[in-house]
């Protein structure tokens, strides 16, 4: 994954630049370490793999044969996989496909695949990033048949000044790099700023092209997936928390291409909102407002408050994040209810025609 770093590597004119940032924290210990490393790059990564969807649709066996002997006891990696992998799948993926994917999930140190494919992404060059065409190739026919990540997913960084100027550029284009990201901001806060409460950089992602890629690992953890390539807009909602850490969000612009429009009509094409709108999170109910409407009062949901004279507490709990709140937004068509932070998102009205 190409990624945020103190300083630019040297590199061949024809690769892109991107920035590494230090992910070693020497405090408290990480669960989720490939988190903590920012997926971002100043130029577009997926040109070092252009081409890899142009190969064959291969066995997890040919699609690593590049890297025998090269990769230590990959024929194990490779049983293991095929073994422990989550199949048959409710996705259709295909035991290599799934096999594929639990490798790239194996957290572990050492010689495995994702290192391995990790390393070739640091050194920055299209040569090294060829004998993994046909793995990536396999790997993306399952990630296409997940579902999308339907919230912002979150990694972090512990604080470093090079990162946060590049975030804060105008001048610079963002582009997401291939990694890991984790649906639940806490989480990555958390293993960031541990006990000590230290300063972090905690970036958001939405609209991404992000997939669910939970319970396919041989953990429990829920993940999504980032392909390279998105450009990134910077978003307007940048703060801080109440240790200093800095929060970014980025959206994608991977959007479908609106259609031109229709001279023969005084209708204005929709477009994607530059604020927040309400968007259901459960998966199948396909609700959200459409907008079109004053500040403020966005369409398909109701409040729901709990008032109690008695003092009693939070009794409404988000279907989401599970958080105890007093106030909640529910869905009119599925009535479930979710805080702002799960239901309010940047949003392509056209995806509620």
């Amino acid at each position: 994954m190409g990624c945020c770093s103190s300083k630019p590597e040297a590199v061949a004119s024809d690769s892109p630049r991107k920035y590494t940032v230090t992910n070693e924290v020497v405090s408290t210990p990480i669960n989720t370490g490939r988190y903590n490393k920012l997926g971002i790059s100043t130029t577009d990564p997926s040109l070092l793999i252009k081409g890899y969807e142009d190969e064959p649709l291969l066995s997890l066996e040919e699609a690593l044969k590049p890297f025998d002997g090269k990769i230590s006891h990959l024929d194990n990696q490779i049983k293991e996989a095929k073994s422990n992998c989550h199949y048959p799948s409710e996705h259709n993926l295909t035991r290599d496909e799934s096999a594929a994917l639990y490798l790239y999930l194996i957290h572990d140190k050492g010689d495995t695949v994702y290192n391995n494919l990790q390393k070739s992404w640091d050194l920055n060059d299209r040569e090294q990033m060829k004998p993994w065409f046909k793995y990536l190739k396999l790997l993306k026919s399952g990630l296409n048949k997940l579902p999308d990540a339907k919230t912002e997913v979150w990694q972090g960084t512990p604080y470093d000044k090079d990162a946060e100027k590049i975030l804060q550029s105008k001048s610079l284009q963002l582009y997401a790099s291939m990694g890991l990201s984790s649906p639940t901001y806490q989480q990555v806060k958390s293993d960031l700023q541990g006990k000590s409460g230290s300063k972090a950089i905690l970036v958001g992602y939405q609209h991404v092209n992000g997939k669910d890629v939970s319970g396919y690992g041989p953990n429990t953890q829920k993940e999504t997936m980032i392909w390279p390539g998105v450009k990134l807009n910077r978003g307007k909602q940048n703060g801080l928390d109440k240790n200093g850490s800095l929060i970014f969000h980025l959206t994608g612009k991977s959007k479908p291409v609106e259609p031109p429009p229709d001279n023969s009509s005084n209708q204005t094409p929709r477009q994607e909102s530059d604020t927040k709108h309400f968007v259901c999170p459960t998966e199948k109910c396909h609700n959200g407002c459409r907008g079109r409407h004053p500040e403020g009062h966005c369409y398909g949901f109701e409040r729901v408050m709990h008032k109690c004279s008695h003092h009693c507490g939070p009794v409404l709990t988000c279907a989401t994040c599970k958080k105890p709140l007093t106030d909640l937004n529910e869905c009119k068509r599925c009535h479930k209810r979710y805080c702002d932070d799960c239901c309010y998102e940047y949003t392509n009205f056209r995806d509620f025609e």
